[in-house]
């Protein structure tokens, strides 16, 4: 009997499991990536009296013998894990974050000794086989594969996604080669490693490996792909001497292995999963081990199984592995996913990377957000540093994004900064540049958090603008830039209904503070006019400004030019809580307010009035989601293209877009979004249900100012600590 692990079947199962390492219980949702309702130590288990369903072990490591013989006394089944195929996206490949699990009830794939799971499956006869791994199932498996190569998507993902200029593969580290060779990849492995003590290699095998590979390919520039972690001297391999007495090339660099086999003619492996990404790449491979992905009439098997009988296509194989036998968990939201949607993830997480391929000197960031946006601006083939030192070259005691072990920060090739806090002598007419390097600048995002920012809470959004800022219409931005020239595609515009949707339905704004509250309302006959108050210093106000700049001015022109309305005037939250300066004098308000809500949420306020009147607050883009008129009295990032009345227009902007354009290009396309609990890059979408959670959570805190004090400190706390 084959036991095949499936999303649904895992949904379906209510079960315990006991297991008794501590790496694998921290395993961020290691409960749904299992398929079971707890895991526990032996001693929980005990202790809440809980039938155990079955044990969990962590694959053939020697720590697993207590386990072993736990669920013989307590005759439980043993289920064996291992990583997933597509682990994870992290800078440290033993974060605890991980996307996927494999579930093995016989054995683990890559102990060849004995069957397991995968082995069976692909060993069934062809009939049995067809029933689990139908023609839509193989067909989604295809899309699949080729989605998954075309992205070189592999299992640990922070990689260098280094461009080759050439035929070249790598950079010689020993020999050289004409660059007409065709090349060859011989790959070592880490001495001892797991897949090799149980996959039927040893050293001599690696000899035996590179020597066919000279002998059989010797019109052809033979190369050895050394782990990473033996040239940084925590492991040792098998073939870095014997290559350097045969005069034979050496590749060490962490680029992306997707990358690397794709500028490789032909494989030579002993177990490295290497081996079965260039299988997925096309190429062809020679097996001197027993790896999984061997004995099915894909690959050159020097050492064959016997076991082994059955012919199988690439993407027979790539059902079993990926999709049969793995479980795959969103780590945001501990949703279950299908293997499409990680590699989406993986793909968003590639996409950020690339947006952040710089090595950033960061100036006029205050301390305790430094690691939140080191996080935002992490990147493989980037770096950041904090501080005003501009010289090429510097030491830093920080972790550098890229993971670089000697603490030397490279050469500078990007300067960023908060806003305007520095490089703010730039003319809008040239070029964002300091010292003939890029500016970057940085803001909150739209959707940012459960909290104010002045509160310390983290930012959930943040934008990166190469060009200028979104609340400065003096020059162009990255997003001014998007709404004049992006065309959106239907799939862009239905996950911009769907997003907005959301947002409306779960009642969100930028902030989200505010409490629940019975608003005074005016009688039917009149219009409800709502005036928005902001922060006077704020920079949205003294850049997109040009009249009206302080919260009376623009309360004394709404009343002026509506001397009938109904007018509700709403100050900013941030000048409510005392940490900003916008106050108004009662009197004014008085005089040409009908009403002053100070704690109601912003959302309860835009849902009963007519129209918003603002200078350039977010709140006036919050409205127009909720299809209500919007005047303004300054140049915000939605003014100017034909949604809103305007006192203050750009001439720069002359296209017109619609709402769901709007929705699209400023809240999905622009920003950055980043899971501050697990670190990843995340969506909008997914963003939504993390501002939810943390409401519900803080409603303690709301409206109580002792509570909001503590609460500051211990934000503060969290910032500098933060490490996801």
């Amino acid at each position: 009997m084959v036991a095949v692990s499936s999303q649904s079947q895992n949904q379906s199962q209510t079960a315990i499991a006991v297991a008794f390492s501590r790496g694998l219980r921290a395993i961020r949702h290691v409960e749904k990536l299992v398929g079971v309702d707890q895991v526990l130590s032996p001693s929980q288990a005990k202790t809440q009296s809980e039938d155990v369903s079955y044990v969990l072990v962590w694959g053939r490591k020697s720590n697993t013998a207590a386990a072993l013989r736990y669920a013989q006394e307590h005759q439980l089944d043993v289920v064996y894990l291992e990583d997933g195929w597509i682990r994870s996206s992290a800078a440290d490949p033993h974060s605890r974050i991980s996307y996927s699990l494999l579930k093995d009830r016989t054995g683990v794939y890559y102990d060849s000794s004995v069957p397991c799971d995968l082995e069976n499956l692909l060993n069934l006869e062809s009939n049995a086989f067809r029933t689990i791994a139908t023609d839509e199932q193989l067909a989604y498996a295809a899309r699949c594969r080729e989605q998954l190569v075309a992205s070189n998507i592999t299992k640990y993902n922070f990689t260098s996604d280094c461009k080759f200029s050439s035929s070249r593969a790598c950079t010689p580290l020993t020999g050289t080669s004409p660059e007409s060779k065709k090349q060859v990849l011989v790959v070592d492995q880490t001495r001892d490693d797991a897949s090799v003590r149980y996959g039927a290699m040893d050293a001599d095998g690696f000899e035996a490996m590179l020597h066919a590979a000279i002998k059989e390919n010797n019109d052809a520039e033979i190369i050895v792909k050394v782990h990473p972690d033996v040239i940084s001297g925590r492991r040792e391999g098998y073939l870095s001497d014997l290559a350097c007495e045969l005069g034979v090339r050496l590749y060490s660099d962490s680029v992306n292995p997707m990358r690397l086999l794709k500028h490789i003619d032909k494989v030579y492996v002993g177990t490295s999963q290497l081996g079965y990404e260039a299988l997925l790449c096309g190429k062809p491979v020679v097996v001197f081990g027993q790896p999984f992905y061997s004995g099915w009439g894909l690959t050159d098997d020097r050492n064959p199984v016997a076991r082994r009988t059955r012919k199988r296509s690439i993407d027979d194989l790539f059902f079993a592995t990926h999709i049969a036998l793995a479980t795959y968990c969103n780590p945001v939201t501990g949703v279950s996913w299908q293997l499409h949607e990680c590699l989406e993830h993986v793909e968003l997480q590639q996409r950020m990377f690339t947006r952040n391929a710089h090595h950033f000197d960061c100036v006029g960031i205050t301390t305790w957000k430094q690691k939140y946006i080191r996080q935002y601006l992490r990147s493989p083939d980037g770096s950041v540093s904090f501080g005003r030192n501009r010289g090429n070259k510097r030491k830093s005691h920080e972790h550098r994004t890229d993971g670089d072990v000697h603490g030397e920060q490279p050469r500078a090739t990007a300067r960023l900064t908060w806003g305007y806090r520095a490089f703010s002598d730039v003319k809008p007419t040239e070029s964002q540049a300091d010292n003939g390097l890029p500016v970057f600048r940085l803001e909150d995002g739209f959707l940012r958090s459960s909290g104010l920012g002045s509160d310390f809470n983290a930012p959930a959004s943040l934008v990166v603008d190469g060009l200028g800022m979104y609340f400065d219409p003096a020059r162009p931005s990255e997003l001014e830039a998007l709404l004049s020239q992006h065309d959106c595609t239907p799939a862009e515009i239905f996950r911009a209904v769907s997003l907005k949707k959301l947002i409306l339905s779960s009642r969100l704004s930028k902030y989200n503070v505010g409490t629940k509250s019975n608003l005074l309302l005016p009688a039917p006959d009149k219009v409800h006019v709502l005036v928005v108050g902001q922060v006077e210093d704020d920079e949205s106000i003294r850049r997109g400004c040009d009249g009206i700049r302080k919260n009376a001015d623009l309360l004394i022109a709404v009343r002026k030019a509506m001397p009938d309305a109904w007018i509700r005037y709403k100050p900013h939250p941030d000048v409510v809580a005392g940490n900003r300066k916008g106050a108004i004098e009662k009197s004014v308000l008085d005089e040409n307010a009908n009403a002053v809500d100070a704690d109601a949420s912003i959302v309860d306020c835009i849902e009963v009035c007519d129209e918003l009147h603002t200078m350039t607050s977010l709140s006036g883009f919050e409205a127009l989601l909720r299809g209500k008129r919007v005047v303004t009295y300054g140049t915000p990032f939605y003014a100017g293209w034909g949604l809103t009345e305007d006192h203050q227009p750009n001439e720069r902007r002359t296209r017109r877009r619609t709402l769901d354009e709007l929705v699209y290009l400023s809240l999905i396309a622009y920003p950055r979004y980043v899971d501050i609990d697990t670190g990843e890059f995340t969506t909008p979408e997914d963003l939504v249900q993390t501002i939810k959670n943390r409401i519900a959570m803080n409603k303690h805190i709301s409206g109580k100012w002792s509570l909001r004090q503590i609460n500051k400190v211990v934000n503060i706390v969290k910032g500098l600590r933060y490490a996801p």
